[in-house]
């Protein structure tokens, strides 16, 4: 009888960390989370989702012999030849060996990509955009990223920074940004950066939301509820992301582009509805009516279901003809 595929998915986000044992078809059977305290540096972080991942195999009544793969996804550039962080900015890694440091444990074929294009790999394989050629996955949260999956392959691009979707500039002399420029749509529309302007702009902001430490959902909800200051919040950062997604379409003919990550959980009224019809009002007009915008159907776990997904993406894959 032939052994059912098991893998592991990490996702090490800004904020949080999500790991999950995951089957070959992509359905999530086991899942835990930690949080990230980047400031704990990048040796702590690893010994606890090594610590985490054994806690998981064992709850799930595995060894790590057990498991077909691991993978990993990053918020940042990762070179998959050597296993290592190459730079994210957001938690502060620069030349991580990640992969060498955890197989010393795991037995199992580790696999690493930059978060955003294993959540592309997940909407391709499995989710949203399954069969389709030209796709981008966007994920909006405490960084701003995107990866493509053209003509059925992760693209990567020369210089493996294909995707910097947060870092392409929308304000020449902006804010400043966590990758050390000014300007950047991630700067000004990320989930930092609508918390910072909340705390900048509304009045009595942590006393409107009762608490000291508010988030995006928290802006959100004041704009949902009228806000005058939370809507123009609101309408900027769709402005930012909606110059963003044009570009992207414009430049890669995409025929989907999928939303995950915290922000695209705003209120349809307040971010997908009007960056649908920025898209529609200012892309190319030979495909602005073409390509589709849509929440993702795998939500926040796309990078994580991806990332365990990655094992595919090392071999080549055939077209529908068979080629």
């Amino acid at each position: 009888m032939t052994r059912r595929a098991l893998n592991i998915g990490v996702d090490i986000g800004g904020t949080n960390i999500k790991l999950g044992l995951i089957d070959a078809d992509g359905r999530i059977l086991h899942q835990t989370k930690l949080p990230t305290v980047a400031e704990r540096g990048s040796d702590v972080i690893i010994a606890s989702i090594v610590s985490a991942l054994k806690d998981l195999l064992q709850g799930a009544s595995l060894r790590p012999e057990d498991l077909t793969s691991i993978g990993i996804g990053v918020p940042g550039t990762a070179d998959a030849a050597t296993g290592t962080v190459v730079y994210a900015p957001n938690i502060f890694w620069r030349d991580v060996p990640i992969v060498s440091i955890m197989q010393t444990t795991f037995p199992a074929p580790i696999y690493i990509a930059q978060d955003t294009r294993a959540a592309a790999w997940a909407e391709f394989l499995v989710g949203t955009a399954r069969g389709l050629r030209g796709i981008a996955a966007v994920t909006l949260g405490t960084g701003i990223g995107c990866g493509m999956v053209l003509e059925g392959r992760i693209f990567h691009g020369a210089l493996n920074t294909a995707g910097e979707f947060g870092h392409q500039i929308v304000a020449i002399d902006g804010e400043p940004c966590n990758c050390g420029r000014h300007g950047c749509l991630e700067a000004h529309a990320g989930g930092l950066a609508i918390v910072r302007e909340a705390k900048k702009r509304i009045p009595n902001v942590q006393q409107l939301v009762g608490k000291e430490d508010i988030g995006v959902g928290d802006v959100y909800r004041l704009a949902q509820h009228g806000n005058p200051q939370a809507r123009q919040i609101a309408e900027e950062v769709v402005r930012h992301i909606g110059v963003g997604l044009v570009n992207l379409t414009n430049l890669n003919s995409l025929e989907m582009i999928c939303l995950s990550g915290g922000i695209s959980n705003a209120p349809a009224e307040l971010l997908l509805d009007p960056l649908v019809a920025f898209v529609r009002n200012r892309a190319y007009q030979a495909i602005s009516d073409k390509v589709q915008i849509c929440r993702s159907a795998l939500g926040e776990d796309a990078p994580l279901i991806g990332a365990s997904l990655l094992y595919h993406a090392s071999s080549p894959r055939k077209d529908e003809s068979g080629r």
